[in-house]
Parts: structure tokens; sequence; C-alpha cells
């Protein structure tokens, strides 16, 4: 299937890169996937830029992922709004801890299809081969969804355990020198700086803390080194 992944404009000095779209964007890649980017974060493209790219490109799927804040929130409903307007809308999914804890909310709010609820590269995968073969979505682990006038919300997908089976990040699809943060916060004395996944997950138990699930797993050392 060919699959669009957005990312949204930040509007911050500070370029984060989108860490967890890219292990998806290397997981449906691995599985046979075809798959492209959306920058609006780099280019700082007006949503309406999204509605005619859609239009001059079909897409069986489009993926955002978003993050908890009313910013966010706003900029996912015109992103949404967005795709939404397209002639060849795709396959709406959205992602990220902030629509995972409301998906109700923010499949009411977006007009998205699917809300991928904890880790996605597993249930990406498995959400488009339902896709691709027509079937229905109840044996699918992580996600909610819309089934009629009610919201389907399915059984948790256990999370991956061994960090180190996923493929690296899909880094040659985002804007790399875009990315290279520059601008983060303390970072002064070098030229390339980038967030490495060292292990998911926490040993602490905040209560503020948006983290949905307990434990922390780490990666290989040998893994790690051979990323860098």
């Amino acid at each position: 299937m060919r699959v669009l992944l957005a990312v949204y404009d930040a509007d911050n000095y500070i370029h984060s890169f989108p860490q967890g779209l890219a292990y998806v964007a290397a997981v449906l890649r691995r599985e046979g996937h075809e798959v492209e980017v959306y920058s609006q974060d780099q280019h700082h493209y007006p949503d309406s830029h999204l509605t005619k790219f859609l239009d001059k490109n079909k897409f069986d799927v489009i993926g955002v992922s978003i993050i908890a804040g009313y910013y966010q929130y706003r900029k996912l409903l015109s992103i949404s709004e967005a795709i939404n307007k397209s002639r060849h809308r795709p396959f709406y999914i959205i992602g990220g801890h902030g629509p995972a804890p409301e998906p109700e909310f923010f499949l009411e709010k977006t007009g998205a299809d699917v809300v991928v609820i904890g880790e996605g590269e597993i249930t990406a995968v498995r959400l488009l081969k339902a896709l691709e073969s027509r079937k229905p979505f109840d044996k699918i682990k992580g996600i909610a969804y819309r089934k009629g006038d009610k919201v389907v919300i399915n059984e948790r997908q256990p999370l991956v355990s061994d960090i180190d089976t996923l493929p690296f990040p899909a880094y040659d699809l985002f804007p790399m020198e875009y990315y290279r943060l520059m601008r983060m916060p303390h970072v002064t004395n070098s030229d390339f700086v980038m967030p490495l996944l060292s292990g998911r997950g926490c040993t602490f138990r905040c209560t503020f803390c948006y983290r949905m699930d307990k434990g922390f797993r780490p990666r290989s050392n040998e893994s790690i080194i051979e990323e860098i």
C-alpha cells in the first residue's frame, strides 16, 4: 500500500525529530509498503497545501502522530480538516500519546478512521494487512475505530518486549539536516545532535506523567552502537 506519514508544523525553534513516526515508517517499509513523509514542520506549508498534495498524489493511507497539548490539538484539527477535504482522501490513522487516552473524543473531532493506542509498530502492520485483505478490525489489538454510530475500542497490543527486533528508524525519509537540533537548549559545541533510542518505558510511577505502561525495556548496547 502507498502510505503518507504527515509531520505537523510544530512552530518551534527546537526541531524535534519525530522518532515514533520514523520507527513506524521503518516497519511498514520492511513489510513492503511504499512510505513517504510529508514534512509540514520543515517547510511550514499552510494546511491547504496538504489538501492539494493529496489531490495530486493518491495514497491508500495517511498517518499523523500527535503529542498532548492545546497547540497540538488545534493543529491536529486543522490538519484533519485539510485531509478530509481531499478529493482522494486516504484512510486516516492518528496515533501518539495525545489521542490515545481519549480515542472516542479524537475520532469524533478529527473524522479519523482509526486511533492507534500505545506503541504503533505492530499495530500499524496488522492494520494495513487488514485493509489490504478487506478484513474486519475486531481482532486488531491496540486500535479504536468507528463502526456505524459506535466507537469500538479493542484490547491493548502488548508492548514490544525486545526493542532490538525493530528496524532502525527510516532516517532517509526525513529531512535530517532540519533535525540536527542546532537549536536544542544547552547544545552549543556540536554541529550534529540527534536523539537515539536506548530503551522504552521508565522505572518511576509519577502520577502526572502521560506514560501509560509500566516498566523499562532497554535496548542492547550492540544495537545502539550499530545504529550510531
